[in-house]
């Protein structure tokens, strides 16, 4: 160890001493506490110091920033630079666009540039990553990252990282994110998706257990260019417990993956997607919602019941997905979008199967109606619905109330009331800065990580992808 990390350890322990003599002479418990949060301040300046992870207790909140309402960026540390990045629930890596990459790549953009970084470790590793939009050729190193500013307590040295060499993400050709930061709840990087370590090494850890984050959440805020919200630390642990929160269980060994069994939208004579069971990834980095070709009779049908200038939105149904046990509720706010004066439905076919059957992806959509926690240390998700500005809903009066969900004992169609702005579309823009055309690139956005290469349709515009792809949830 250092002569400062020495210094400081000394430090703690003789904070340590002082509150033994205070229990041996005085019994004063006020003061032993006080003695304690600084013995813990001094092993947290130690261990940040150190690159270890005694930060799982702290409250923190990140802010993220809306564009156009299909991305959503926040700050990441690497090395001496911070970045724009999307906070990604459906992949793994650390995927950055980097000064390795052509013009393409680094036009217009702030990118990871290793020779800034006084923390840099280089490796000769390389690796093509595969998202639903495309694929990325990167080079992995080693730097200090922190979510958030480098002033984050959320910080950990020489975390594997992956700087883009070249891409076939088109999308990210226009966007303005540098960065993919994976969120996913495995230890290490999952079987099919990982880089063989070298001469049977172990593995490296991923992001959240290196920090030792086992609980965060994400909200998005609604209405035109509102901001989203990534929080970590005590006041998220101790909501996840609240009765107007309602916890399921996550069955995915790969991805944050939920068991789906039904989805309903009264008024709308269609079927069941999902009659033998479905799978569903809860993806913050997906624009949409992404459904398999057995939900194309339900959004044809959306779709055609929709009209283009937005008159009718009251008009549409309530969709009503089950998840194990749980009815979550998704007015036409969460699934219309509004872009150049002319609305669309948010959704986009993706053909590909799971051990529980067709994969959906919860996408944004979803994240801007419910509150939803994160928890790796139970493999839960938890969710409360949230208000327009992110705030949980916690009141259990109870299907017809305001609890977060319908009990499925009490019927799938157990109404509850939404607000008149409910029925009316999520705006993308203000006609300023988005042509109409644009949308269908838009819609291929989705970040979440997949073993082998397959790209999402939009409903009604591009051929589906054919053949269902296994995946393992």
């Amino acid at each position: 160890r250092s002569a400062s990390s020495r210094r400081a350890t000394a430090r703690a322990l003789a904070v340590r001493e002082r509150m033994a003599a205070v229990d041996r002479r005085h019994g004063c418990s006020l003061l032993r506490f006080t003695l304690l949060a600084q013995a813990l301040a001094v092993v947290r300046s130690v261990s940040l110091r150190r690159g270890q992870s005694f930060l799982a207790n702290v409250d923190y909140q990140l802010e993220l920033k809306n564009i156009l309402g299909i991305q959503y960026h926040g700050t990441f540390g690497a090395g001496d630079q911070e970045l724009p990045v999307i906070y990604d629930t459906g992949s793994f890596e650390i995927v950055l666009l980097s000064k390795l990459c052509g013009d393409i790549c680094v036009k217009g953009k702030t990118v990871y540039d290793a020779n800034l970084s006084s923390s840099f470790v280089a490796s000769e590793d390389v690796m093509r990553i595969t998202y639903e939009s495309g694929s990325a050729t990167s080079k992995k190193g080693f730097d200090s990252v922190s979510i958030g500013g480098k002033d984050s307590p959320y910080t950990v040295k020489k975390m594997p990282l992956w700087q883009v060499v070249e891409h076939q993400i088109p999308v990210w050709n226009r966007a303005k994110f540098s960065g993919i930061i994976g969120l996913g709840h495995p230890k290490y990087m999952p079987e099919g998706f990982r880089h063989p370590p070298a001469n049977g090494t172990v593995p490296e850890q991923l992001l959240l257990p290196a920090m030792g984050i086992d609980m965060f959440s994400i909200c998005l805020e609604r209405g035109l260019l509102k901001p989203g919200w990534m929080a970590m630390g005590p006041k998220v642990q101790a909501l996840a417990k609240h009765p107007g929160f309602t916890s399921v269980p996550v069955v995915g060994e790969v991805h944050w993956g939920l068991r789906m069994s039904e989805v309903e939208a009264e008024g709308l004579n269609v079927s069941n997607p999902c009659p033998t069971g479905c799978g569903a990834i809860v993806d913050s980095g997906t624009s949409f919602i992404a459904v398999p070709p057995s939900a194309k009779p339900l959004t044809d049908a959306i779709e055609k019941k929709l009209k283009m200038d937005c008159s009718n939105l009251h008009e549409l149904p309530v969709l009503r997905i089950q998840l194990d046990g749980a009815v979550v509720e998704l007015p036409p706010m969460a699934y219309i979008i509004k872009i150049s004066g002319y609305c669309h439905t948010a959704f986009m076919e993706m053909d590909s199967m799971s051990q529980f059957g067709p994969v959906w992806i919860l996408g944004m959509p979803f994240l801007r109606y419910h509150y939803t926690v994160f928890d790796r240390k139970n493999m839960q998700i938890h969710f409360a619905r949230s208000t327009p500005a992110c705030e949980p809903i916690l009141d259990t009066a109870g299907v017809g109330g305001n609890s977060s969900f319908a009990a499925v004992g009490q019927g799938l169609f157990s109404r509850r009331v939404f607000a008149p702005e409910d029925y009316e579309p999520m705006e993308a823009d203000r006609n300023e800065e988005l042509p109409a055309a644009r949308l269908e690139d838009l819609r291929l956005l989705t970040t979440t990580s997949v073993a082998a290469a397959a790209t999402p349709r939009p409903l009604g515009a591009l051929p589906r992808v054919r053949g269902a792809r296994a995946r393992a949830l």
